[in-house]
């Protein structure tokens, strides 16, 4: 109770006291096990627990009671609110755009309810042409490089873009410091299960970059309170073995190519633009500003790299593209996904898709996702056609 009073703040035991109505034994649990048993370890102080807890809820993608809790908890345990905000370009390069609009929107529901007073990171300032060198320079820190060789034969572009943008922009800001950007980046993927080879990765980098075993298992101890035993499990062989390698590992001191120079941001910026006003619009202009007062940078990442690097692209055409998009976003299914999706079901039709082909593609998810993903995401098609003209 003491630890979850200090994450709580005033008021902390309203939600146990309502859950208690239902279930005393689940309440009971609630406080023993996450507060008494794991959050009150010492392996990690509790600022950087409650970073885990918010990337891990991030990850999910549907919890949004949970995560204000847990962000509102971070900055009851001494957590800064730019820390917050820098959680958010993690996750961009982590989990994926649609992973932040949600969480936006509680960062600024919080600092209003606080009454704090936030100013906005300012965006780059730079050309934008170092992205790859710098990207390289963060993997070769980490002996990473040679993990994205088996990509640079299949499609050159994403291994490109894996350094340039993942690493070389959204990974390379220092706003958050090391220790708890590793730690969020390995909550993320844990969470999320099934991303292995990058887990595997970024365990190894963690251990490079001076986190020791014991902080990286108190970080999958405790995920096991927010995504279950079996994802703290899976994660916990991935990371025995990286413990095992990094006992001994050897330094790579070069990279197998020199490094380029990137394109600029001006030139990726004015292709994004005109990408997204032939699809998205006044639409997915409104989901780019509605970043600018917390964390204006997403919003110029989503021009430059989504539009302008990825959608811009000829290999398939848009309406095609746009019809893609709404049924990954559609199979995700989170809540996070719920308003890119409107935006992407509007843009597949602005480029030339039918409402029928929109809910073919829906339809088409059935046996991969199921009925309840699918009735959902027709509802959502639904309602997005009753705001438009026959």
């Amino acid at each position: 109770m003491k630890v979850l009073q200090r994450i709580g703040g005033e008021g902390f035991d309203l939600p146990i006291k309502r859950l208690a109505e239902a279930s005393p034994d689940l309440a009971r649990f609630t406080v023993e096990y996450p507060y008494g048993d794991i959050l009150s370890r010492p392996g990690l102080n509790l600022p950087l627990r409650q970073i885990c807890t918010v990337s891990c809820l991030m990850a999910l993608g549907s919890v949004q009671p949970q995560l204000k809790f847990h962000m509102t908890g971070f900055l009851n345990a001494g957590g800064r609110p730019q820390d917050l905000v820098e959680l958010l370009f993690v996750s961009v390069a982590v989990l994926g755009f649609p992973s932040v609009i949600d969480p936006i929107a509680l960062a600024r529901e919080i600092f209003q309810e606080r009454r704090i007073t936030f100013e906005a990171p300012p965006p780059a300032s730079d050309d934008g042409t170092q992205r790859y060198r710098r990207g390289l320079e963060i993997l070769l820190a980490v002996n990473g490089e040679g993990h994205l060789r088996p990509l640079e034969a299949i499609s050159p572009d994403l291994a490109r873009w894996s350094i340039e943008f993942a690493f070389g922009e959204s990974l390379a800001r220092e706003g958050l410091e090391p220790k708890a950007k590793h730690l969020a980046i390995i909550s993320m993927l844990a969470a999320t299960g099934n991303r292995d080879d990058a887990l595997d990765f970024h365990l190894k980098a963690a251990l490079k970059q001076g986190l020791s075993p014991a902080e990286i298992a108190e970080a999958l101890i405790q995920l096991s309170v927010y995504a279950g035993f079996p994802a703290a499990l899976n994660a916990f062989g991935l990371a025995q073995r990286a413990f095992s390698a990094d006992r001994g590992a050897t330094a790579i001191t070069a990279p197998s190519a020199a490094a380029q120079l990137s394109e600029s941001r001006e030139l990726r910026r004015e292709r994004g633009l005109a990408t997204l006003a032939q699809t998205s619009g006044a639409s997915g202009e409104a989901v780019i500003r509605s970043f600018d007062d917390i964390a204006p940078d997403i919003g110029r990442m989503i021009v430059e790299h989504s539009y302008g690097d990825v959608f811009s692209r000829p290999g398939i055409d848009p309406k095609i593209r746009e019809l893609t998009a709404c049924a990954a976003l559609a199979a995700v299914a989170t809540k996070t996904t719920e308003a890119p999706l409107r935006v992407h079901i509007n843009a597949a039709l602005n480029a030339g898709a039918s409402r029928k082909e929109v809910l073919e593609t829906l339809l088409n998810l059935v046996p991969y996702s199921g009925y309840p993903v699918v009735q959902q995401a027709v509802r959502i098609a639904g309602e997005e056609f009753a705001k438009r003209p026959e």
